[in-house]
């Protein structure tokens, strides 16, 4: 029951992030939403499978999937931010 609740919150945190990547008009703040919630939403979500169906050998699968997305989602995240500054974004996209 636990991994069930864990996918679920993590599920509606990675809705929610996509609602923001909508909803909001300049770079910094869709990053800043998608970031976040990607981040804790994914992990939820593993977190979620390993522990619904217990402890197996392939769980390790995603505690690699959940080790590889902590390191690479603030590096994409941190370049994508890196860019739209060298290149002089005014954070207001055009309506």
């Amino acid at each position: 029951m636990i991994g069930t609740i864990l996918a679920a919150c993590g599920a509606v945190l990675v809705a929610v992030g996509t609602f923001g990547i909508v909803r909001f008009r300049d770079v910094y703040s869709r990053l800043q939403a998608s970031g976040v919630s990607d981040n804790a939403g994914l992990a939820l979500v593993l977190l979620g499978a390993i522990l619904h169906e217990g402890w197996a050998p392939t769980d390790w699968t995603l505690l690699f999937l959940l080790l590889l997305m902590l390191i690479t989602n603030p590096i994409a995240t941190h370049s994508i931010a890196k860019s739209a500054f060298v290149q002089r974004h005014t954070g207001e996209d055009s309506p």
